[in-house]
């Protein structure tokens, strides 16, 4: 076939890409006329022909369509997706172009390398003899056993750009040794190098066909959860890109398993991304047909639950999930998963009477101290009136500041106006009104959150745990610790 009969420039005469003008629909939604239902038109049997079928899709000129015709795809679940058809007969399209325009004939009268090797079959197999009756037949029948074997190497090479694992035979129908020879010198060795480093001119599967192939080739994700997984750089962009992969495989049967291995994975660098993957996967899996509830590896429990307790509290989430289905609160509870757990405080009646009878002895040492001060008063008479006042107020302001100061723990760091605070708490049986403890501290001039966040942290070395707890509409304290912070001697 001269090359003027058959001009292929696949770039400029295919375009699939999706950019162009008119739209394209890669469905094969090919309709035919029914002879029997409109007995008024005749049923033309080629438009099931591949060049007739794919002539306006592929902007064919006569010598493709007239190639493509005689041939036929090996029929099977990846071909017959209409795309991935499309994208064979392209690498198809230029693999024959590059042949017809690279490998030159060592016998300059045939116009191709394939018209050779067809006239080479047909003598080394059938022995016929160019003015026979059979030559011409066999000649073209040849031609399309060599088209047809280019195109199942074309397939596997959009297979592989595609990620299925699985390829299809390849075998060449004549397998004489000497044809076989001829035919890998003459076109095999070439074209496999020409497939290598062509293969990025098929086109990225589309959005419904990766859906159809992951539906298709269940483990087909794990190629491209491996780069996803190399790509890590934090928990918001990795779980952002395993939802995009499980768009496409949203009819994938085996989709638990992407999550279940992104869980694991995530396990190594966010623990609370880790738990929100594991109940996405144990909601594809109550969804797939077999429950498998599969477990992290130990060395991942130990990691994620370092105690049993957290241990038993992820098992309360997930059963609660699996017998009310509401991932939404479940997530929610994973994501508060890690976070402190607030000790509820119990008021002990018992304590609070034991703190007033205390508070009833600070009040009778301080009236003694009091008492003292107005006898050292009388004494004094006798000084100037600008040195007693300055005398007694001294006195007096710093035997109250020790007393104090004797209350409460030194090594607490407290300021005055932090133990205003708690004395004030003492005095309401430790259960302060929000309004009521904000009216006081704003008379300080100060913040109540910042002011009860001081206290908290000063407390917070020798309790182990928040002081002062917001409860409703009052802060409360309990009086276990109340008491640890009491000066002891």
């Amino acid at each position: 076939m001269p090359n003027d009969q058959f001009p292929l420039d696949a770039d400029s005469i295919i375009d699939v890409s999706g950019h162009s003008d008119t739209p394209i629909d890669f469905g094969d939604n090919q309709s035919f006329d029914n002879p029997m239902e409109n007995p008024n038109r005749s049923y033309d049997p080629d438009l099931l022909k591949i060049g007739k079928k794919y002539c306006k899709k592929l902007s064919l000129n006569e010598g493709q369509m007239a190639m493509l015709n005689r041939m036929s795809f090996a029929g099977n679940v990846f071909n017959e997706i209409d795309y991935c058809r499309i994208q064979i007969i392209k690498q198809f399209l230029r693999s024959v172009e590059y042949l017809y325009q690279n490998c030159i004939p060592v016998n300059k009268s045939y116009p191709t390398v394939i018209d050779e090797l067809s006239e080479i079959i047909v003598c080394l197999r059938y022995n016929y003899k160019k003015d026979s009756l059979n030559y011409s037949y066999t000649y073209q029948s040849v031609q399309t056993e060599i088209f047809n074997h280019i195109l199942k190497l074309c397939e596997n090479t959009v297979r592989k750009v595609y990620d299925i694992k699985r390829k299809i035979n390849t075998d060449f129908t004549y397998n004489d040794p000497d044809i076989l020879y001829q035919y890998n010198k003459k076109i095999i060795s070439k074209l496999e190098i020409f497939l290598a480093e062509n293969q990025h001119q098929v086109l990225d599967a589309d959005y419904k066909t990766n859906i159809i192939l992951n539906e298709n080739n269940t483990n087909r994700w794990k190629t491209k959860f491996e780069l996803i997984r190399d790509d890590y750089t934090n928990p918001l962009a990795f779980e952002r890109e395993i939802f995009r992969l499980y768009e496409v495989n949203v009819k994938n049967p085996s989709i638990d398993a992407l999550f279940f291995e992104a869980s694991k994975f995530a396990a190594e660098h966010d623990k609370n991304s880790a738990l929100r993957l594991y109940i996405h996967y144990l909601e594809k899996d109550l969804n797939s047909p077999k429950f498998d509830k599969r477990e992290f590896p130990k060395n991942l429990q130990k990691k994620l639950f370092p105690t049993e307790e957290l241990l038993s509290d992820f098992e309360d989430i997930l059963n609660q999930f699996i017998t009310g289905r509401n991932l939404e609160i479940a997530i929610e509870k994973t994501n508060q998963f890690y976070l402190p757990k607030r000790k509820r405080i119990t008021i002990d009646p018992e304590a609070i009477k034991d703190i007033q009878v205390q508070h009833s002895e600070t009040a009778q040492i301080l009236g003694q101290i009091l008492n003292t001060e107005e006898d050292e008063e009388i004494n004094s008479l006798k000084m100037t009136e600008g040195d007693e006042e300055k005398a007694l107020t001294i006195t007096i302001t710093h035997q109250i500041s020790e007393l104090q100061a004797s209350k409460y723990d030194d090594d607490l760091h407290l300021t005055d106006v932090q133990k205003n605070v708690l004395d004030l708490f003492e005095k309401h049986s430790f259960n302060m009104h929000q309004q009521e403890l904000q009216e006081f501290i704003k008379t300080k001039g100060l913040f109540m959150g910042s002011t009860i966040d001081s206290i908290n942290e000063c407390c917070f070395e020798i309790l182990d745990d928040i002081l002062i707890e917001e409860e409703d509409e009052y802060f409360i304290i309990n009086t276990n610790y109340y008491k640890k912070l009491l000066n002891n001697d």
